[in-house]
């Protein structure tokens, strides 16, 4: 236990250091979030799942700022290994907060990722690497003032990667009844043509608690940390606030 400990510690310090690094030479703002999401992995087969996922964003009170519907078809290598051959997002952006967009543009994504999960002792680690083709609505105000829709023909790319850790409280592993701490650290880099900032340009970083009630339904919530530097690297958000994670999976393998 105090080893899992210091290992989040551990990740937590270094974090932080990263993102107050990042702060000098830019117009930064401070906000309030609160991020919420549904999501459920499908078992098809022993190896093939089916995930779905719903997120639910807002800023200031609770006012709209992100809101993301998401599939994929998982693939469980073994154990330790799985792969998200192509995966499927649709996000639904909004003028937010103290440094709004000019636009409402909405996104179209694919991505592909590779998870790898083991244990330190009671804490189970989970590393995941994902990467993200985004196609991004495009507006233009013309001559007689009206906005006109350009379509999605913004090309935007990224890699991320994340590092989570749980660790059971009241238990050796986590199961049905277990309370866990749990946290993440996510961090991302964003490349196109109307990305000027070639830097690491977003970093998400929670720690909070979470319970599962049985083998299909988890809950977590805690506080996150958002931290989002725009595409000219001069305008940044430290986004800070709860965050609440529902998980319900279905094991639908055995009728096969």
């Amino acid at each position: 236990m105090v080893k899992s400990s210091l290992f989040l510690i551990a990740i937590f310090t270094v974090s932080l250091q990263t993102l107050f690094a990042q702060q000098d030479e830019k117009q930064v703002v401070n906000q309030a979030i609160q991020w919420f999401s549904v999501n459920s992995n499908i078992a098809l087969t022993k190896r093939f799942s089916l995930y779905i996922e719903g997120q639910f964003r807002q800023v200031g009170t609770f006012d709209p700022m992100q809101y993301q519907l998401r599939t994929a078809v998982d693939v469980k290598l073994n154990d330790h290994f799985s792969i998200v051959p192509v995966g499927y997002v649709y996000t639904w952006n909004y003028q937010y907060g103290k440094q709004p967009a000019a636009y409402k543009n909405n996104e179209h994504r694919f991505f592909q990722q590779v998870v790898y999960k083991h244990s330190l002792g009671i804490t189970k680690i989970d590393h995941r690497i994902r990467i993200e083709e985004r196609f991004v609505q495009h507006h233009h105000t013309n001559t007689d003032g009206e906005i006109v829709d350009d379509g999605y023909d913004v090309e935007l790319y990224r890699l991320r990667y994340r590092l989570m850790a749980r660790v059971p409280l009241n238990a050796k592993k986590i199961e049905p009844g277990t309370w866990f701490l749990s946290a993440y650290d996510e961090v991302f880099v964003s490349w196109g043509s109307p990305v000027t900032y070639h830097k690491p340009d977003q970093n998400r970083l929670f720690a909070g608690i979470g319970f599962q009630f049985d083998k299909s339904t988890t809950l977590q919530g805690g506080l996150l940390y958002h931290m989002l530097i725009k595409g000219n690297g001069t305008m940044q958000e430290n986004n800070v606030g709860p965050q609440v994670m529902l998980t319900y999976n279905l094991d639908c393998s055995k009728a096969h």
